[in-house]
C-alpha cells in the first residue's frame, strides 16, 4: 500500500508535535492552506519541499517516498472452516486497519522494526527441533527454563504482534501472518485462556521462520512444542523414560510452562518419556477427570506504549482515530 506526499506531511508534522496552527506559522501558511497539502489538494513546488523539509527536521526524500508497505496477501489467515465470506472481508477489514494504524504510529514515532530472525530451510522434524533450541540461545534463554511471556519476549526482539480484541464482528478468527515489509507480523485474538493462543503465537513463529518442502505443519508443530516445552527441562522434571506419570505432575508443569495438559503430554511421547498407550491414558484420564488448567493470558502492549506516549506528548490530534 502507498503513502501519498500529504501523509508524508501530516506525519512528519505530528512527528514534530506541531499543530496545524503552529507548523502554518512557520510554514507561512494559514491553518487551512496546510490543509489542503496534508488532504493533496495542492502539490507542494520544490521551494515549498524545501520549506518543509526545514521546519520538520527531515529531507526531501523523506517527504517524497511513498512507498509504505507492500499489500496484505491473506494467504496465511486462519479462520473457523464455518465462516461466511462476509464475516471473512469483515475480519481482513479489521486486520487492515489495525496493521496501517501500526505502521502509521512506527513512522510518527519514528521508530522502525527490523527482522532479527532471517528465514531458515528446515525439512526434518530434528531440524525444527534444533532451530528451536538457536532462537532459545538467541533469546538467552536457558535451554531448560520456561519462557514466562512470549508475546513480550516477541515484541522485545521487533517483532509486530497484534491481538485482536474479541466480538462479534471477529468470532472464527484464529490467527494470522505474515511478513511485510521485511516486518515479521503476527495478529491473534484476544483469549481468556492464553495456552491455545500460545501455542499459536509460537507455531506462527515457525511458519514465519521456516521454509521447507516436506510437511510443513509437522515441522512447526514440533518447532513450536520444542520452544515452549524443551527437551531437557522435561527431562530434569520426568527423567528420560517413565512407565507411569501422575495427573498432578502434568498440572505442576503446566503451571510452571504455562502450556496446555494435552500439548505436554504430546511433548512426552514426542521425547519418547512415555510411549503412545501412555499418552491415551493420560488424554482418557484428564478428560474423564474434566481437569482445569489455570487462568493464563498474554497481551501485546508494544502498539499501545506508543500511542499513548505520542498522546501524552500531544503529538496526536485525533488519538480516538488509533484505538
Amino acid at each position: 500500500m502507498k503513502k501519498t506526499i500529504g501523509e508524508n506531511l501530516r506525519i512528519l508534522r505530528l512527528r514534530n508535535s506541531l499543530s496545524m496552527q503552529e507548523a502554518g506559522k512557520r510554514l507561512g501558511l494559514s491553518a487551512p492552506g496546510l490543509l489542503k497539502y496534508e488532504r493533496n489538494q495542492i502539490s507542494p513546488s520544490f521551494e515549498k519541499l524545501e520549506k518543509f523539509a526545514e521546519v520538520y527536521n527531515t529531507t526531501i526524500n523523506e517527504i517524497m517516498d511513498t512507498e509504505q508497505y507492500n499489500e496484505i496477501k491473506f494467504n496465511n489467515l486462519k479462520l473457523e472452516s464455518n465462516i461466511t465470506s462476509v464475516k471473512e472481508e469483515k475480519i481482513k477489514n479489521i486486520l487492515r486497519k489495525k496493521i496501517d494504524n501500526y505502521f502509521e504510529i512506527l513512522s510518527i514515532s519514528d521508530k522502525k522494526l527490523q527482522n532479527k530472525f532471517g528465514v531458515h530451510i528446515i525439512n526434518t522434524l530434528e531440524e525444527a527441533e534444533s532451530l528451536a533450541t538457536k532462537l532459545r540461545i538467541f533469546f538467552t534463554i536457558p535451554v531448560d527454563a520456561p519462557i514466562s511471556n512470549l508475546i513480550y519476549l516477541l515484541e522485545s526482539h521487533d517483532m509486530m504482534i497484534i491481538t485482536i480484541p474479541q466480538s462479534k464482528d471477529t468470532e472464527g478468527f484464529i490467527g494470522f501472518y505474515e511478513t511485510i515489509n521485511n516486518v515479521p507480523i503476527i495478529a491473534v485474538p484476544e483469549a481468556s485462556n492464553g495456552y491455545e493462543q500460545r501455542y499459536n503465537v509460537a507455531k506462527y513463529l515457525g511458519e514465519l521462520l521456516m521454509v521447507s518442502y516436506n510437511n510443513k505443519d509437522a515441522l512447526t508443530t514440533r518447532f513450536a512444542l520444542s520452544l515452549l516445552i524443551p527437551r531437557q527441562s522435561l527431562i530434569n522434571e520426568f527423567g528420560e523414560f517413565r512407565n507411569k506419570i501422575e495427573q498432578k505432575e502434568i498440572e505442576i508443569y503446566s503451571r510452571i510452562y504455562n502450556v496446555s495438559y494435552k500439548n505436554i503430554i504430546k511433548r512426552l511421547q514426542m521425547c519418547e518419556i512415555i510411549t503412545q498407550s501412555n499418552a491415551k491414558y493420560l488424554n482418557i484420564n484428564i478428560n474423564k477427570n474434566d481437569l482445569h488448567e489455570q487462568i493464563y493470558t498474554e497481551q501485546a502492549n508494544n502498539y499501545e506504549k506508543m500511542l499513548y506516549k505520542l498522546i501524552a506528548q500531544g503529538s496526536l490530534k485525533e488519538p480516538e482515530r488509533f484505538k
